[in-house]
């Protein structure tokens, strides 16, 4: 069989694998990552838009698949594109529970119940997400599983190169078996992570509840706010107060004035280069800089060796000046970001203990 015969089964569909889409992919996810980690507040959205473009991927290739349109080819090509947008969106969504956790935290302990109620809202977007994942691992498999007669001229499937990275193996071949494996165990991963997460959130929600209505809590809080015993002072005293632990103590000393100690000087810290750069920021930059290369590269040689005619993926229409224009938004509050934080930690560690303050009455 030779290849020329194939004719709709190496066709190229701009909708799916144009070069604006790819394009608007590649800095989406990449964008969003940067994002979320420099400005959590700005996730919601960006986020938003990234599981909208995947979504609308998806559903441009089942309305092609159902109309008999969407060749395996096609649908390997909106497989990677899709499944790099979820790695992103995995990776931005840790960085958001993370820097979101710590703002209910402050808005917990904040006086203000409307800036309270604010900032304890939406994780919607964390839901929504999730979902589209999993909808997406469900087509893949069901891809994989129906790969021998899937799409119009499934005969000609069996000429089809799939890539990982730069390792080629026949699509019906070694390479469904690789790839029916490693998507199943991505999919039973992140089912284990997702049911984790949303069990850790109920559980830290129900006992939130439960710690705010106990007895001890109340009666707690009551000895907190009771006046102060008052204390008849006979001789000179100091009040100290540890701020550490937020206690209060009396000391009445004794008639015999005790030595005073000269304080101590701290020895200076050497300032490293890198003292105000966020780790956490760095090493998810690594992680998903490799994950980002390896889809832009399994993505791009699996077109180039299985397309017929690299001139339709290159053309600049209507639908990929769209896809990209998408992006400018993100674009533009990543800059922002970058701008007001750079590279910097973005919370201060933990300081050690804070001397005694002593008040002399």
């Amino acid at each position: 069989m030779a290849s020329s015969d194939c004719v709709v089964a190496f066709d190229n569909n701009p909708d799916i694998s144009g070069v604006g889409v790819r394009i608007s992919f590649y800095l989406q996810t990449l964008l969003l990552v940067i994002l979320v980690n420099r400005s959590w507040e700005d996730a919601p959205s960006a986020l938003y838009t990234l599981v909208a473009t995947s979504a609308g991927l998806q559903i441009a290739a089942l309305v092609q698949a159902k109309v008999g349109k969407l060749s395996l080819l096609q649908a390997l090509q909106a497989s990677n594109l899709v499944w790099l947008a979820n790695f992103g969106t995995f990776v931005a969504l840790a960085s958001y529970s993370r820097q979101k956790a710590k703002s209910n935290k402050r808005a917990r302990e904040s006086p203000h119940p409307a800036k309270k109620r604010g900032r304890l809202l939406d994780y919607h977007v964390k839901y929504v997400a999730m979902l589209q994942t999993l909808f997406s691992m469900a087509l893949t498999l069901y891809m994989w599983i129906t790969a021998k007669t899937f799409g119009p001229e499934a005969q000609c499937s069996i000429l089809i190169q799939y890539v990982f990275f730069v390792i080629r193996a026949p699509a019906l071949g070694a390479g469904r078996s690789a790839a029916i494996t490693i998507s199943f165990l991505l999919a039973m991963v992140y089912i284990c992570v997702t049911a984790h997460e949303l069990r850790s959130s109920y559980l830290k929600r129900h006992q939130g509840v439960q710690r705010k209505n106990s007895p001890a809590i109340q009666s707690f809080m009551a000895s907190v706010v009771s006046p102060l015993p008052t204390v008849a002072l006979q001789s000179p005293s100091r009040v100290v107060f540890n701020s550490s632990t937020a206690r209060l103590a009396l000391e009445i000393p004794s008639s015999s004035p005790e030595p005073v100690e000269p304080a101590k000087r701290r020895r200076s810290t050497k300032r490293r280069w890198s003292r105000n750069l966020d780790p956490m920021f760095v090493g998810m930059m690594i992680y998903y800089g490799m994950v980002l290369v390896y889809f832009i590269v399994s993505t791009e040689l699996l077109m180039r060796f299985n397309t017929r005619d690299n001139d339709v993926v290159k053309e600049w229409g209507f639908g990929q000046i769209l896809a990209v224009v998408v992006v400018i938004p993100s674009a533009i509050s990543v800059t922002n970001a970058l701008a007001d934080h750079g590279f910097k930690r973005l919370s201060k560690p933990k300081r050690a203990r804070e001397p005694e303050a002593e008040i002399t009455t």
